[in-house]
């Protein structure tokens, strides 16, 4: 047989990995067999069991690898230097989000759940999504002392208990996409702003206003 490059190797993992969300979306994670999967990846079966054992397998590295892609679209907000002030850093990260869920005409906050639900009786999924997390509230600890430093937050209040209410947030937002929709990142920005009044700056980051929509 010809040798494949690990260029053609990544292809097929991908291609494999592509077919996972659409089975799981049409009939959930534990209805979903091999054989649907083998299926919608227009594979053979020997091809795709050369990749995956199983489908715990293809369950772990799926959402490993759907986390690992919107973290590379979050770090740039979180990590910025100057973080961006409250309206626009919402409106920033919930772009990120909205931007990773709703791609090649699946609509992935549906499948996040189950991911989530899947994490609560597989301690392999449970380690995976909470050491991202954690990590992502640890980063908006950072970006809320920058705010409190720049007086956009008062600088008594507790920046960690903060972070757990941002992230409580941005996970609520992704729930409820899925379940009701209208949660798009115009429409969360909206009522953050409302909610805070003017009591948010409406300067910096960087200079620019807040951005209108």
């Amino acid at each position: 047989m010809p040798k494949i490059s690990e260029q053609q190797r990544q292809a097929r993992r991908d291609q494999i990995l592509a077919a996972v969300w659409p089975c799981f979306l049409r009939k959930g994670v534990h209805a979903t067999s091999m054989e649907d999967i083998i299926r919608e990846s227009g594979l053979s079966a020997g091809a795709v069991y050369l990749y995956f054992k199983g489908k715990d397998e293809l369950i772990l590295t799926a959402i490993s690898t759907y986390l690992g892609q919107l973290r590379g679209l979050l770090l740039p907000v979180l990590t910025r230097e100057e973080a961006l002030a409250p309206l626009p850093f919402v409106h920033e990260v919930a772009s990120a989000i909205a931007k990773h869920t709703k791609r090649a005409g699946i609509d992935l906050n549906a499948v996040i759940l189950m991911g989530w639900s899947e994490a609560q009786t597989n301690g392999a999924v449970k380690a995976l999504v909470t050491e991202f997390q954690t990590k992502y509230r640890d980063a908006l600890t950072a970006v809320v002392r920058q705010w409190q430093r720049r007086k956009h937050v008062r600088a008594e209040a507790d920046a960690e208990a903060i972070a757990k209410a941002l992230l409580s947030f941005f996970l609520g937002s992704i729930v409820q996409e899925a379940l009701l929709g209208d949660a798009d990142p115009a429409t969360l920005t909206r009522g953050i702003e409302g909610l805070l009044g003017t009591s948010v700056p409406k300067g910096p980051p960087g200079g620019k206003g807040r951005r209108r929509r």
